[in-house]
């Protein structure tokens, strides 16, 4: 059984980026996942 891997990433003003980084961490080999968002303030469309 694979152990639950939690990924915490901070977001601010990561609209460009934040897409990608998703991508490449759900691409990753090991398959149980927690991906966690954190809004830190950004005042760009990251959070759309």
């Amino acid at each position: 059984m694979d152990c639950l891997i939690s990924v915490i990433v901070p977001i601010y003003n990561a609209e460009t980026t934040l897409e990608r980084c998703i991508e490449s961490i759900l691409g990753q080999s090991h398959s149980n996942l927690e991906v966690i968002l954190v809004n830190d303030g950004s005042k760009d469309r990251s959070l759309e």
